[in-house]
């Protein structure tokens, strides 16, 4: 395997740039907005941290005063799409006890965007992703505390028709991260061919090949995978299964040796659509690190982005995801859940953890004037035994509003938070009372 000045990643920077200055990006955007929406926010509050030290029990007051906004929404124009969601909050803070005024900032969020002609030749795609990360197990309730990775992916495909049915894909995809505090740097370069042929009308077969280079943390890896797929377009959604194995070899240039590991891969999903309502259930066994999913896993979906994601070495993590969005709830709701559950066993030290999240929206419109919203996220870990939480929090915001005009809405909030560590055996608690002024917008597609 190369060493770290000779990795592939210098191609991807390559690639990279030339991506940047493609035309397709200065089409007006104006004219391709699909939806747009947004908010930004002027707010007041007063929370009460409750938390276990060294020494004992401590808690402070903290009125504050601070700014914060969204944006999220998809353009399209042609084969030229972009999804997008970010969000930022600025905060000034006054501890009670001894006088003392802080500020903190944090931002998260994803965007992607794809060039695809499904009657061209060549497709491509950009990437940025802003996000907490926890370098080792354990929580925190602000968001500031936790360090910051922004996420760079690109890539670009060429397509092949050696027959009317037929269809072969060569692509590579490129990632890089730039980490502050104490994470380290990283980048990921996959290559990627996959053969398709039609099966019928609604069903298609696909054999891929796939090679990745990652450097982390002085790590040099190398991961091949081959997997037969099947995807089939249903009346009611989509069904995608894909089996197949992966292969491994970890070099470590301080010692001068590598580790070989393989493991059994693949998928299934199936998907349900309505014009309403989405439900997703999927399965998935990959041989993967943290590096590695910088060009392999491109933005999650926007709408259910981790208020944390911890940093792994090389495993095989087997997942369950469920997702399900729908406006079936009630007449004036919308409703969206998401639970996953994830087996990590290290191929490095044998360790095995697990990782659970659940995320759970409401939105309710009470009358022409008030609305309510209600969200609740939960994310844990876990050693060996599955059961045994090590760590955990859970966050509850609870807003009631009332619209003032068209788009400006004036409003209060319950914030509650709890994180529990049972290996330091330190807990944390907020309890805060918010009040807010909102300025909307929203744009629709030009008709």
């Amino acid at each position: 395997m190369k060493r770290r000045d000779e990795f592939p990643y210098r191609y991807a920077l390559l690639l990279l740039s030339s991506l940047m200055v493609t035309p397709a990006l200065a089409q007006t955007v104006s004219d391709s907005v699909q939806n747009l929406s947004g908010a930004g926010t002027v707010f007041g509050a007063v929370t009460h941290t409750r938390m276990d030290t060294d020494t004992g029990t401590e808690s402070n007051t903290k009125p504050s005063l601070g700014v914060s906004g969204d944006i999220g929404g998809d353009l399209r124009r042609g084969a030229n799409s972009l999804a997008l969601r970010y969000g930022g909050t600025l905060e000034t803070e006054r501890d009670l006890p001894n006088g003392e005024q802080t500020s903190s900032n944090a931002i998260n969020g994803a965007a992607r965007y794809d060039y695809f002609n499904p009657g061209g030749v060549l497709d491509m795609n950009l990437g940025h992703t802003i996000e907490s990360v926890r370098n080792d197990t354990g929580y925190v309730l602000n968001s500031t505390d936790y360090d910051t990775r922004n996420t760079l992916t690109a890539g670009a495909g060429v397509r092949f028709y050696p027959g009317e049915l037929t269809s072969f894909r060569v692509s590579a995809q490129a990632g890089k991260s730039f980490a502050s505090d104490d994470l380290d740097d990283s980048e990921s370069l996959t290559t990627e061919a996959i053969l398709s042929r039609r099966l019928s009308e609604r069903s298609e077969g696909s054999l891929t090949a796939r090679r990745s280079w990652a450097d982390e943390k002085r790590l040099d890896t190398t991961i091949d995978t081959a997997e037969l797929g099947y995807a089939r377009g249903l009346e009611t959604g989509t069904f995608k299964v894909s089996v197949g194995g992966s292969w491994s070899e970890t070099e470590f240039p301080d010692q001068r040796s590598t580790q070989d590991s393989d493991a059994m891969t693949g998928y299934i999903e199936r998907i349900w659509l309505a014009p309403d309502s989405s439900t997703t259930v999927r399965y998935n066994r990959e041989l993967s690190d943290s590096a590695t999913e910088l060009s392999l896993n491109l933005p999650p979906e926007l709408a259910f982005l981790p208020d944390s994601v911890l940093l792994r070495d090389l495993v095989v993590r087997d997942s369950l995801l469920l997702a399900h969005s729908t406006d079936r709830l009630c007449g004036v709701c919308t409703f969206s859940v998401l639970a996953e559950g994830a087996r990590l066993e290290s191929q490095l030290n044998d360790a095995t953890t697990h990782e659970y999240r659940t995320s759970v929206r409401l939105a309710m419109d009470l009358d022409r004037l008030h609305q309510l919203l209600v969200s609740w996220n939960w994310q844990a870990d876990a050693g060996e035994d599955s059961s045994d939480l090590t760590a955990h929090t859970h966050i509850l915001d609870i807003a009631l509003s009332r619209r003032l005009t068209e788009n400006v809405r004036f409003g209060g909030g319950l914030n509650l938070g709890w994180v529990r560590d049972d290996i330091e055996d330190r807990d944390q608690e907020d309890y805060g009372l918010r009040v807010f002024l909102t300025r909307d917008f929203n744009l629709m597609a030009r008709r």
